[in-house]
């Protein structure tokens, strides 16, 4: 009798675990597209910010350097400052910047 019962526990246990591994499956499939769509809009919006930042600095350094050139401008010295540490690679542009305006301000 105990073999019996045995052969259908095994059978009636193998029933239960199929649809078991079968959701486990969709929800890997699920949990997987989702992360990929995730990915794919974080990319996205990451390479359009970049895109658009980059522009706005090189549009910035277009006029520090214009600003830098034009020695009839009050604020040439600032514009100088600014060029000077940025081309030298001693710090970033936004760095320099910040640290010239509070040089020029005190002054």
């Amino acid at each position: 009798m105990s073999i019996i019962y045995q052969l259908l526990l095994m059978d009636v246990g193998h029933k239960i675990l199929n649809p078991i591994r079968d959701r486990l499956i969709n929800y890997f499939i699920l949990i997987f597209t989702f992360s990929l769509a995730f990915i794919g809009v974080a990319e996205i919006m990451y390479w359009s910010y970049k895109k658009e930042y980059l522009r706005a600095k090189a549009k910035y350094l277009r006029e520090v350097i214009d600003q830098k050139n034009d020695l009839s401008s009050l604020n040439e010295p600032f514009y100088t400052c600014v060029y000077e540490k940025w081309n030298s690679g001693e710090m970033p542009l936004s760095e320099a910047n910040t640290m010239c305006s509070l040089k020029y301000q005190q002054n």
